[in-house]
């Protein structure tokens, strides 16, 4: 068990020592011959004012020697070298004291990682390795660590844990620091008869299916195509490059082959595109090439390859200039967002009056009438004065039924007809309307790099455009066109540096507003069309356009003169007033799809979307969507559904 060190006065020869003239303050002569090594621990607690818990294992008698004297500070480094060498650790705890242990003990200690100290006490020290191996390092420094201090090394990691006393620790990492150097070298090997990246595959083949062991270090290269010049450029260590570029060249020299003809599958271009070009460059060549023979190059639409008859120089050329237009080409996805908002009010009040003679007159002496205004007093009156039981009667019945069916908002009035045939009447005709309009669309697509792509969402009107009657309406036909109405998007992106997308655009939405006048059945459509050339960078939401429209029409009718009557004028008018403001928007959003994951990521966005929708929809939260993709995974494989998936 741990005892705390008594905090005594030290022996008297060593505070006579001490205390001897001509010791500065705050220095120390030390002088211990064969002393218990407790009582040198109570005159340290007393000089540094530090804590120490000893083990009850610590025990002997120790000497020091000094002939200058030493500061608090240099006194405690030689303390702890003094324990050192009686083969005990001194150790730092949390609480700020110092434990004595034997010197197993304190190896296993709890000790600072990675922590500037000098002196003699244990220290964990972690070094990272970022050239040479692990196992490299650990033979080299194994024989330089103490007796009690340990070395292990993590592979995964490529490191090494070292706990040793600080000295020793500092010496180990000043070791590490000039072994772990990049020492590799560089070597490039231009081939003959292997394409580069070819020659890269074989080499990437070989190294993935055999075990590579600690003395394989020619797979230990790092091996790079450089097409342009059908050159494999290596890195590593001088003797590895050395022999990874003997197998390069033998492996080049071997490839030597005389046949004319070689197929190339294409794995993303079309090759019905690719001809022409191939074509043009083998026109570049000679065409007396090989006694005569010209290259030639077709196409075989199946199996979408090349086929290539030329001289062995003239295929390598051509298999270059494949295998850099062979790539997967980026997509684009365009998303269209398109926001109107449209409010209408309108308002109108009128008066209208009717005043006839007594009888036997036949004409009116008094009557206002406005083209705005409903109903038609008029024709009311009309159809109370004609005789009942005539076919003017029901003539006038028939427009008067049809004056009162016009009516919109509130119609007041009163008339009629007294014994001697006077006709009188008035009415009042208010009305307020009030329509508000919100439409969004969101039309999207996904196009390729450089490619034409159009969307369209709408319907087809018929749209009259002849009509042809005979003499006496024999053969009367009309000539129809259907007109596609809705939400069209024409898009070409493509891409340039810095993930910016070029967009060539045709925007277009219309939809049908009614007919010209009541009488017809000809069409007016709305159309809002934009087409343009803009930059915009990957994912970033721009506006193309819009459209801010307010629209007032004040309509008053009435009688000259009295209309403008203060007060009374309000019966000899009719007042109308409509307002249309339209506010039209139209933004664009592109979005790069260059891999596997990108096209993932948008795919389960919508997918989720639309579920989501469904499940909310439905009473059971059910979503036909997701029944029918379960359906059709059941078909797949397994591992294509996973990745369906």
């Amino acid at each position: 068990m741990f005892q705390f060190a008594k905090r005594a006065l030290a022996p008297a020869l060593a505070l006579a020592l001490l205390l001897a003239p001509g010791v500065r303050a705050q220095e120390h002569l030390v002088n211990f011959n064969q002393a218990e090594i407790q009582a040198v621990i109570d005159d340290v607690s007393v000089v540094t004012g530090n804590m120490f818990i000893v083990d009850p294992n610590v025990r002997g008698r120790v000497t020091i020697t000094s002939q200058a004297p030493l500061t608090a500070d240099q006194y405690f480094q030689v303390f702890l070298s003094t324990m050192r060498v009686h083969g005990f650790a001194v150790v730092p705890t949390a609480s700020g004291a110092y434990q004595i242990v034997p010197d197993v003990a304190g190896a296993r200690s709890v000790s600072p990682v990675n922590a500037d100290i000098r002196g003699d006490r244990y220290v964990t020290q972690v070094l990272r390795l970022h050239y040479v191996g692990h196992r490299d390092a650990l033979n080299v420094l194994r024989p330089m660590i103490s007796a009690q201090g340990s070395i292990n090394a993590t592979e995964s990691g490529n490191t090494l844990v070292i706990v040793d006393t600080a000295e020793n620790v500092n010496r180990l990492r000043d070791v590490v620091r000039e072994l772990d150097r990049d020492t590799s070298v560089f070597d490039m090997v231009e081939l003959q008869n292997v394409s580069a990246s070819e020659m890269v595959r074989i080499i990437q083949t070989v190294r993935d299916r055999d075990t590579v062991g600690e003395d394989d270090q020619i797979f230990n290269v790092t091996v790079a195509s450089i097409p342009s010049s059908n050159t494999v450029l290596l890195r590593g260590s001088s003797r590895a490059v050395a022999e990874m570029a003997r197998l390069v060249r033998q492996v080049d020299s071997v490839s030597q082959s005389n046949q004319s003809f070689r197929v190339i599958a294409l794995d993303h271009a079309d090759g019905e595109a690719l001809l022409p070009i191939l074509q043009e460059v083998v026109e570049t060549f000679s065409s007396d090439e090989d006694g005569g023979r010209r290259a030639s190059v077709s196409h075989h639409a199946p199996t979408n390859s090349m086929v290539i008859n030329a001289n062995p120089d003239i295929q390598r050329e051509l298999e270059r200039v494949v295998d850099q237009l062979d790539v997967r080409r980026p997509q684009v996805l365009v998303e269209g967002i398109i926001v109107e908002i449209s409010d209408t009010t309108a308002e109108e009040l009128g008066v209208q009056l009717l005043l006839t003679g007594g009888e036997g007159s036949d004409s009116p002496l008094l009557m206002t009438r406005y083209s705005t205004s409903s109903p038609d007093l008029l024709a009311l009156s009309g159809a109370i004065a004609s005789p009942l039981s005539t076919s003017s009667n029901e003539t006038l019945e028939t427009a008067a039924l049809n004056s009162l069916l016009g009516v919109s908002g509130a119609a007041v009035g009163f008339g009629g007809q007294n014994s001697d045939g006077t006709l009188f009447g008035l009415v009042l005709n208010a009305v307020e309307a009030d329509a508000d309009s919100n439409v969004l669309a969101t039309p999207s697509i996904l196009a390729m790099d450089n490619e034409d792509a159009s969307f369209i969402s709408g319907q087809e009107i018929p749209i009259t455009t002849g009509e042809v009657l005979g003499n006496d309406n024999s053969n009367p036909f009309r000539t129809v066109e259907r007109e596609e109405v809705g939400v069209k998007l024409m898009v070409r992106p493509q891409i340039t540096d810095g993930d910016t997308v070029r967009l060539y655009i045709e925007q277009e939405v219309s939809s049908v507003a009614g007919t010209v006048t009541t009488e017809s059945t000809d069409l007016i459509t709305n159309l809002r069309s934009i087409q343009t050339t803009v930059l915009a960078d990957n994912g970033e939401i721009i506006v193309l356009g819009g459209l801010i429209e307010q629209d007032e029409q004040d309509t008053v009718t009435g009688v000259p003169g009295l209309a403008n009557v203060p007060g009374v004028g309000r019966l000899f008018r009719s007042e109308s007033e409509n307002t249309t403001r339209r506010n039209l928007m139209v933004f664009i959003r592109p979005t790069i799809i260059r891999s596997e994951a990108d096209m993932r990521a948008v795919t389960e966005n919508r997918y989720d979307y639309i579920r989501g929708e469904q499940r909310a929809a439905d009473p059971n939260g059910v979503s036909s969507l997701e029944t029918v993709v379960d359906m059709l995974m059941v078909d797949l494989p397994r591992g294509e559904a996973g990745d369906e998936r």
